[in-house]
C-alpha cells in the first residue's frame, strides 16, 4: 500500500525544488512504483472567496486519493482525454487495479458497473492542432473564481495533481490508443490520446506543451482532479445551436428565455413571462421549452446564465454552448432566507415541507477547461453576451467591482492568480483587462439607468433582501 504524508504549507518550497509545481497550497505526497514523489495540492483559498464545508471536505478527499489503490481507465468517449478514477474491491481482482483495467476499461462507461465509486477524474492540458482544447489551470481557476463570485451554480471542486509520467501512459495512455485507433467518430479524442503518448515518451509536441503539462524534470504529468455531476440541458438552456459552433452558436444561446429575460426592459417577473413565449416561436425551442414553465425556473436561469457568461468572458472560455447540465435542488424560505438541497425524487426533504420548496434545475458547468489560456477564442466576449443586459444581480455586481478594483490595481486576488493559482504574469493580465472593461461597460448602464440591479431569485421566492441598496460604484473592499 502506498504511504502519502501531508507536508505544512510553510515547507513547500515549489519556486526552488526540482520537482516544483506551478500553484501553492496543502501539499499531499505519494510514493509511485517508479520511486517518484508525485503530489497533490489543495491551492490557497482566492482572497475574498468564501468555501463551503463541502468544498474543503472535497480537496481533502480527492488528496487522499492513492492513484495505486484505484482502477484507472481511459475515456473513451467526447472529444478530450481524461483518466476516470475508479475505486474498486480490490480482493475481487487478486489486489490488482491492473486486472480491473484489463478487463473493464475498454467497455468506457460501463466500466463504472464493475467499480464501487467514481471518486473522480484527472485531466492533463492537451493543446495540437487536431486534439480539443483543453488547460488544466482553467478548471481550478474557474472553481476559485465561481467562490468569490459566490454563485448559485454548480462549479466543481478541483485540486492540483501529478502523476509518474510512464505510469500514467502504461495504465492509461497506451490502453487508449489501442481502443480509439481507426475509429472515424473518435478522431479527436484519438488524437488527444496520441499528443499525451508524445508528450510522456519524449515524441514531439508543440512549443509551451511540456511546461503546461510535464513537471518534475519532465518524469511527471499533472493536471487537474474534479468530478462532474449533472445531466445536460437541452436547447432549453443551452440553445438551438443551429448556427454552427463558435460565435454562431453564442448568439442561439442568447435566443434562450432566460437571456432574451435578461435583456428585456420590463420588470423581471414580466420578462421571465414575456421571455417564454418569445423563445418558443422557434421550433426547436418550442419542442424544449413548455409554454407552462414555471416563471420561477426562468427566474433562477436568468441569474444562472448570468454567471455563466460573466465567468465565461473574464476567463477566456472557448467551449461552453453545448457543455452546460443540470442537477434537481429544493429551494425554499426559512427566517428570510434562501435555503436549498438536492432533490433525491420529488418528495421534498421532511425539513422544508412546512415551507413549500419549488423544486427547480439548478445549473451545472463542468467542462471549464477550455479558458485562460492566451490564444483560446473567447467566444463569450466576441458575442457580446455582456452587452445589453437589462437585469443584474445585486451581489454579483458588487463582487464584480471588488474584483475589477482589485486586478486594475494587481492587489492580493491579482497576486493570488501568478502565485497560489500559477497563472503567467501575461494570462493574469488578460484577466484583469477583461474585469475592469466589463465592470467599466456595465456601471455605465448602470449609471445611466439602462442597467438595473433587480435580479434577486432568493427575493423573487420571498428572502429578505440581503443586499440593501447596491450602489453602481463599487469601492475596493
Amino acid at each position: 500500500m502506498n504511504i502519502f504524508k501531508l507536508v505544512p504549507v510553510s515547507l513547500i518550497l515549489f519556486a526552488v525544488s526540482a520537482q516544483a509545481n506551478p500553484v501553492d497550497g496543502e501539499l499531499t505526497e505519494f510514493h509511485s512504483p517508479g520511486g517518484l514523489d508525485e503530489q497533490c495540492v489543495q491551492i490557497h483559498p482566492m482572497p475574498g472567496a468564501r468555501y463551503s464545508k463541502n468544498d474543503r471536505k472535497s480537496e481533502a478527499e480527492y488528496c487522499k486519493l492513492d492513484l495505486y489503490q484505484l482502477a484507472l481507465c481511459p475515456k473513451l468517449w467526447s472529444t478530450s482525454p481524461g483518466t476516470i478514477l475508479y475505486e474498486i474491491d480490490l480482493d475481487a481482482y487478486e489486489g490488482s487495479p491492473k486486472k480491473f483495467e484489463q478487463e473493464h476499461c475498454a467497455s468506457g462507461h460501463h466500466a463504472r458497473d464493475a467499480a464501487r465509486h467514481k471518486p473522480a477524474i484527472f485531466k492533463i492540458s492537451v493543446n495540437d492542432r487536431d486534439t480539443s482544447a483543453t488547460y488544466a489551470p482553467s478548471s481550478w481557476v474557474y472553481y476559485h473564481f465561481s467562490r468569490f463570485f459566490d454563485v448559485g451554480i454548480h462549479v466543481p471542486v478541483a485540486v492540483y495533481r501529478s502523476m509518474d509520467a510512464e505510469q500514467h501512459n502504461a495504465r492509461v495512455v497506451k490502453p487508449a490508443l489501442g481502443v480509439t485507433a481507426g475509429h472515424r467518430n473518435l478522431r479527436m479524442l484519438a488524437a488527444g490520446w496520441q499528443f499525451l503518448n508524445r508528450l510522456e515518451t519524449g515524441g514531439d509536441t508543440p512549443f509551451g506543451s511540456q511546461s503546461a503539462a510535464l513537471t518534475d524534470d519532465g518524469r511527471q504529468v499533472f493536471g487537474v482532479l474534479l468530478h462532474n455531476k449533472g445531466d445536460r440541458y437541452g436547447p432549453e438552456v443551452n440553445g438551438t445551436r443551429e448556427s454552427g459552433w463558435g460565435v454562431g452558436q453564442n448568439h442561439d444561446f442568447q435566443m434562450t428565455a432566460p437571456y432574451l429575460a435578461l435583456r428585456s426592459e420590463l420588470p423581471v417577473q414580466q420578462a421571465a413571462r414575456q421571455a417564454i413565449h418569445e423563445a418558443r416561436g422557434n421550433q426547436h425551442m418550442a419542442k424544449a421549452l413548455p409554454a407552462d414553465v414555471a416563471v420561477e425556473q426562468v427566474v433562477f436561469w436568468m441569474k444562472d446564465v448570468l454567471e455563466i457568461a460573466l465567468l465565461d468572458t473574464l476567463l477566456g472560455q472557448q467551449d461552453r454552448i453545448g457543455n452546460i447540465d443540470y442537477n434537481w435542488r429544493w429551494y425554499w424560505i426559512e427566517e428570510g432566507e434562501l435555503e436549498d438541497r438536492a432533490a433525491h425524487g420529488k418528495e421534498p426533504p421532511k425539513k422544508a415541507q412546512q415551507f413549500k420548496p419549488v423544486r427547480l434545475r439548478q445549473s451545472a458547468i463542468n467542462d471549464n477547461d477550455a479558458g485562460v489560456r492566451r490564444g483560446y477564442a473567447n467566444f463569450a466576449q466576441k458575442s457580446a453576451m455582456l452587452e445589453g443586459l437589462r437585469h443584474f444581480h445585486p451581489g454579483l455586481y458588487q463582487r464584480l467591482g471588488e474584483l475589477a478594483n482589485d486586478l486594475g490595481s494587481k492587489g492580493p486576488i491579482y497576486g493570488w492568480l501568478t502565485g497560489a493559482a500559477g497563472l503567467s504574469q501575461k494570462e493574469a493580465d488578460a484577466i484583469a483587462t477583461r474585469a475592469v472593461r466589463v465592470f467599466g461597460s456595465l456601471k455605465a448602464d448602470c449609471q445611466s439607468s439602462q442597467l438595473k440591479l433587480d435580479l434577486d431569485p432568493a427575493r423573487f421566492l420571498g428572502a429578505d433582501n440581503a443586499f440593501g441598496n447596491v450602489s453602481c460604484d463599487v469601492k475596493a473592499p
